[in-house]
Parts: C-alpha cells; structure tokens; sequence
C-alpha cells in the first residue's frame, strides 16, 4: 500500500450530514407535548439535529477531498488484518441498524440477544453455548436492573417478569 495516511474525513462529513438532515426530518414525527408548549419536546432532538448537520458539513469543508480519493483507491491494497478490521466495522454497522429496527417491535431482551450474540460471534469464534449464555445473561440481568431496579420501563415482546 501507498506510504501516504489514509483519510476518509470528507466521506464521513457526507455521510454524517445526511444522517443530520435525516435526523432532522424525524424530528417533525415527534409527538407534540398536550400542555404547555406543544414544540417543547422537538427543541432538543432539533438542536442534535441541527449540530450533527453542521458538524458534517464543516468536516466536509475542512477534508482533503484528494487524498480521501486517493484513500478509496488503495482500499484494494489493504493488508489482510485492515480487511479484517473494516469487515467487522461494516459488519458491527449493520447489527447496529438491524437492532436499532427490531428494537420496539421483538423488545429490548430478544433484539439485545440477537445483536449480542452476532458480535460475540464474529469477535469470540464459534463458541455458541458460551456467546448464547453471556448474551442471555447480560440482556435479561439489565432488563431487571432497569425495570425493576431503577423503574425504567424498557420495550417488551412479551412480559418475562
């Protein structure tokens, strides 16, 4: 591979401002609160919003578009262990997504064991009994610790306690 650092600093200017604008967006499906102030409860997610568009756009403004070119051009002449590093970036990216989606509909015990149990597979090899009873253990022990312990009520599919 080149000599020259890779960059990808104006890519993920793009990309963090698209998901800015798109954040953005989502902020107008925000209930509107019944007493006081109906926007109340948009200002903040808004003001996110807002931060997350501009702190892209000057990322993108600040980046070295030439060497980020030059950056996704040598992606083919990665070594073996960079390959395998950013494999499992993309991959930790999509369980993130895929959880993020199943989240309020299978609740947080079962879509915290999937997402779980998929990154102890990919980082901890195919111990399956070990990477299924740590994902259990952990989802189940921080369902409790929140709705029972600190009263927080987390997104259930069924009722388990």
């Amino acid at each position: 591979m080149n000599n020259q650092k890779s960059d990808f600093s104006a890519l993920t200017g793009i990309v963090t401002t698209l998901v800015g604008i798109i954040y953005l967006i989502m902020c107008y499906f925000v209930p509107r609160a019944p007493m006081g102030d109906p926007l109340d409860p948009i200002y903040f997610p808004a003001g996110l919003g807002v931060l997350l568009t501009g702190f892209g756009v000057i990322l993108f403004i600040k980046s070295d578009k030439s060497v980020m070119v030059q950056s996704v051009k040598n992606l083919n002449q990665m070594s073996g262990s960079d390959k395998q590093v950013t494999k499992m970036i993309g991959i930790t990216c999509v369980c993130g997504t895929l959880y993020g989606l199943i989240f309020e509909h299978a609740g947080f015990v079962i879509s915290t064991i999937i997402f779980l149990s998929s990154i102890l597979f990919m980082t901890n090899g195919k111990k399956i009994a070990t990477n299924l009873i740590v994902s259990a253990l952990f989802s189940i022990g921080i369902f409790i610790l929140f709705n029972h312990g600190l009263g927080i009520t987390l997104p259930t599919a069924f009722e388990l306690f």
